[in-house]
């Protein structure tokens, strides 16, 4: 047979053995480079850049928005702290009552000394929320409150004194506009947001920031809270929902089409410049 023969003639002659592999072995990288464009991620790049600005901009504003409120609160209860001092050198009892319902659950005057309550309004003080030790500067922490979160703020009212106010962390939650957001603190659990849903794990590389998941279903952003809390902003939406597999189908398409031509070439060529040869040289070889 023809190609019985062809094969014995390559065999005996080692000087065309060299494009016979040469080809197979070109076929091979070209068809494992179509698998490898087959199998690559896919690209997110298809979700607007525009649509990444925009929500990584909401999520900013509304961490500006929860920054703005915690600090004003501190602002706020040092400039209170004072008149309580005040009150105390006057009158030696504190003056509570007129700024009770202003912004805090809770507000109450604590001896650093020995953390006695010394005057309270709001719900029952909770001095132990502090910490140990007692804070001798202004600042805030997260603390539980019997079976809930409380944000407490603190500040020195005198050189005596420790005023505290405790704030709801659900009135944060009024502040984070943009559906599908939540506040997370420096260990990733919620402070506030919505009441269902799972706030998206984010990257901590840069202090703001947006990208896409789910293979570009689901646009997520993320921005730091100023201030020494380490609070975090993040949030979801959902994109345009793509054909399902479409991608997929359409990288199918084009393997197939690709690894066709390919093979149609390949074998064209291996024929004209290889097997014809051989073939010619064959029948001439017979023929002596």
């Amino acid at each position: 047979m023809h190609v019985r023969h062809d094969i014995d003639v390559v065999a005996a002659t080692p000087g065309l053995r060299a494009p016979l592999v040469t080809g197979l072995v070109l076929f091979l990288l070209l068809a494992a480079g179509a698998g490898l464009y087959l199998t690559r991620p896919r690209d997110d790049s298809a979700v607007p850049r525009a649509v990444l600005d925009a929500r990584r901009d909401t999520t900013e504003a509304a961490a500006r928005a929860v920054g703005r409120a915690l600090g004003g609160g501190l602002s706020g209860l040092a400039q209170l702290a004072t008149v309580v001092d005040e009150s105390m050198r006057q009158s030696g009892s504190p003056l509570l009552v007129p700024f009770q319902h202003r912004r805090w659950l809770s507000l109450y005057l604590v001896d650093r000394a020995d953390r006695a309550v010394v005057a309270a309004v709001g719900e029952p003080p909770q001095p132990a929320a502090l910490g140990a030790p007692v804070p001798s500067d202004a600042g805030m922490r997260l603390a539980r409150v019997g079976a809930v979160a409380r944000i407490v703020q603190y500040a020195p009212a005198g050189t005596r004194y420790l005023l505290v106010g405790q704030l709801d962390p659900a009135r944060l939650g009024e502040l984070l506009a943009p559906a599908g957001t939540w506040l997370l603190d420096r260990a990733g659990s919620v402070v506030a947001g919505p009441g269902h849903g799972t706030p998206p794990a984010v990257g901590g590389g840069s202090p703001a920031g947006s990208a896409t998941r789910r293979g570009g279903t689901e646009v997520v952003a993320w921005a730091s809270v100023t201030g020494a809390l380490g609070w975090t902003v993040v949030s979801r939406r959902a994109t345009a929902e793509r054909p399902p597999g479409g991608d997929h189908r359409g990288r199918a398409v084009a393997f197939a089409s690709g690894l066709a031509a390919l093979t149609v070439v390949v074998l064209g060529a291996f024929h004209l410049l290889v097997l014809r040869p051989i073939r010619g040289l064959g029948e001439r070889t017979t023929r002596r």
